[in-house]
């Protein structure tokens, strides 16, 4: 019994260990002089996050877009290294073969609105 117990504390002490290293990607929009939308984000914008222990980017949205155009741009190069499209409601986008250096993501979104944010990758 006293085992039992042990190991279930000891099960429940590590679980506060296994944490996702997931950073959010803060985007900016891109707006259009006159536009109202620096007070108010578009409806269509989406939360990105980096996920460095999956190596993959995780955009959510909810739908108020049909798609995405995702483009992540090296900024040591200045050269796209991925070029994608998202569903509307997101997706998750594998970045486990780019080198170690830092990135861009511009997406745009099939509303014509333009979102751009900075992750790094080592």
């Amino acid at each position: 019994m006293k085992q039992t117990i042990c190991l279930i504390l000891l099960l429940f002490g590590l679980s506060f260990f296994v944490v996702a290293d997931e950073a959010q990607i803060y985007l900016q929009h891109q707006h259009q002089q006159g536009d109202h939308s620096e007070y108010y984000p578009p409806a269509d914008m989406p939360e990105v996050y980096f996920d460095s222990d999956m190596q993959e980017i995780i955009l959510y949205a909810d739908g108020n877009a049909d798609y995405y155009d995702v483009d992540i741009i090296s900024l040591s190069t200045m050269m796209a290294v991925i070029s994608t499209q998202v569903d509307g409601y997101g997706d998750s986008i594998d970045v486990s073969l780019l080198p170690d250096d830092n990135y861009r993501i511009v997406i745009t979104s099939s509303n014509n609105n333009m979102y751009e944010g900075n992750f790094t990758n080592y």
